[in-house]
């Protein structure tokens, strides 16, 4: 802990830092820095640029201003709240200052504060930051109240993406998609409007689109956490660690004890088998997580794999009980317990999965594996079903698949496709060909070419086939000529098609 007079001698260095700093430019080189630093939304460049401007300008009401929003913009409620109160000098903030207040107390998790602060402000952004202190009070139906007051009196780009996660957050995707356009129009380039566009893109199974929203979120705000998230999930989603890996990086180094950064390493290093790597993401905020944390699932299986089943399975029990439903929660649990030396309870817990004429094959072999171990007299029988998948899982897997597709969700129309491909031969031309689509879709472009070059070989004449091969060639920028002639022949085969001739005419405007 460090004394009053070290902590003393700290301030008086980084005063005297900023003074010489001051002295090498005019206090309108200082000024001028601070707001081409805030206008390129580098905000942590804009905080030291401000500090630097405030110490030969210290009066500067514009410059306060800017300082409050550019802590705002950082999330330091703590260093806007004493901005604002020098600014309003002792005095209760009014107007927009009792705005940025609000914010400020909002980011110290304070929303009763918040509340009081904006009593008697009548705008659309105290009625979004009332909604705002709402969710933080666990009180939805009044957020909607107040974002629907605020959209009543002309609304604005924030108080729309705001609006767009409430109803997200309450299953209504569609009116989300509709709420969202209207953050949009109003500001297409509002972190706000970005954020909650990667999230609307997300639940609609768009990742390729949810990604686009958060790079740009990242690249237009740089060093914003929530971008960095996002980002780093959705390429999580997409089984791209190799480019997940350097965002993690950048978010370990930012903010290395928030949790969702480390469910995110954690995840990683789970994808690339490093249970050790996931251990040291999970201990620095273990104590902190909720009971039903997804973490703690990830942690659990790492632990299996380490050799401590017992403390695995006292991670992975309270979720499992808590959801029976939750295969893969099942599944940890029972591997942990067989690892743990108790197969006959890893197959009371795995039971309820294979129930039924559904069970998947790997469901059914992994079962079959807790009976040997067991010694039950059904274990080869068991086994032995495995080899085969079940019609009923594949239909099941299939027509989910097909509506995925209808619906353009195509993460949920790959996931569901994988898992034919995984259990058959894998030479059925249209899971093959709606898969290539699908993953073309999501932004993989080689594993979109691969499948559907697979489609095309076993069907050279169909046209949905050749429109898929010659799409995914103009989509991905290689073979391109190639591709519209595919798209061409296509065509030729299917005149009335109007998806295929809308394929074609994007090609031929394409250049390359």
């Amino acid at each position: 802990m460090k004394t009053r007079a070290a902590s003393a001698a700290a301030t008086a260095a980084v005063a005297a830092i900023l003074l010489l700093s001051a002295c090498a430019k005019s206090p309108e080189e200082l000024a001028g820095q601070a707001r081409a630093d805030f206008a390129a939304n580098d905000y942590s460049a804009a905080r030291t640029s401000l500090q630097a401007a405030l110490t030969v300008l210290p009066n500067d009401r514009a410059l306060q201003l800017l300082q409050i929003r550019t802590l705002l913009a950082l999330g330091d409620g703590e260093g806007a709240r004493s901005a604002v109160e020098r600014l309003a000098g002792g005095q209760p903030p009014q107007g927009e200052l009792a705005e940025f207040a609000a914010q400020a107390a909002l980011l110290r998790k304070v929303p009763d504060v918040a509340l009081q602060l904006l009593a008697g402000r009548d705008s659309v952004e105290a009625d979004r930051l009332r909604a705002a202190a709402a969710l933080q009070q666990q009180d939805p139906a009044a957020a909607a109240r107040y974002l629907d007051r605020a959209v009543s009196a002309g609304g604005s780009a924030a108080a729309y993406a705001d609006y767009t996660r409430l109803l997200l957050l309450n299953g209504d995707v569609a009116g989300a998609a509709a709420m969202h356009a209207k953050a949009q129009a109003q500001g297409p380039n509002l972190l706000a409007t970005l954020l909650s566009g990667g999230e609307l893109a997300m639940r609609q199974g768009d990742l390729a689109r949810a990604l686009a929203a958060y790079s740009k979120a990242d690249q237009t705000y740089p060093g914003n956490l929530a971008a960095m998230t996002g980002k780093a999930a959705v390429l999580g989603d997409l089984g791209r660690f190799d480019e997940m890996e350097p965002v993690l990086k950048a978010l370990a180094a930012a903010a290395p004890k928030d949790p969702t950064v480390a469910y995110l390493r954690a995840r990683h290093a789970a994808a690339r088998k490093n249970w050790d790597g996931v251990r040291q993401a999970i201990l620095p905020v273990e104590a902190g997580l909720g009971q039903q944390d997804p973490a703690r699932l990830i942690y659990a299986e790492a632990l299996t794999n380490l050799g401590q089943a017992e403390l695995a399975i006292a991670q992975a029990a309270p979720i499992a009980r808590a959801n029976p439903g939750n295969r893969e929660a099942l599944r940890i649990l029972a591997e942990a317990q067989l690892r743990s030396g108790d197969p006959r309870a890893a197959m009371q817990t795995y039971a309820p999965v294979v129930r039924g004429s559904a069970v998947r094959p790997e469901e059914l072999a992994l079962y079959a594996r807790f009976a040997k171990a067991a010694g039950t007299s059904d274990a080869e029988a068991l086994a032995n079903r495995a080899k085969g998948p079940s019609p009923r899982a594949l239909g099941a897997d299939l027509a989910e698949g097909d509506a995925a597709m209808k619906a353009g969700n195509w993460a949920r129309a790959a996931v569901a496709y994988d898992r034919i491909l995984t259990v058959t031969d894998g030479s059925n031309v249209l899971v093959l060909n709606n898969m290539a689509y699908a993953q073309s879709m999501l932004g993989n472009h080689g594993r979109a070419r691969e499948l559907a070059d697979k489609a095309l070989k076993l069907a050279p004449d169909n046209a949905s086939v050749l429109d898929t091969a010659g799409w995914v060639r103009v989509q991905s920028g290689k073979d391109v000529e190639q591709g519209r002639q595919l798209l061409r022949k296509a065509a030729q085969k299917a005149p009335g098609n109007a998806a295929i001739r809308a394929h074609l005419e994007q090609a031929e405007r394409r250049g390359g």
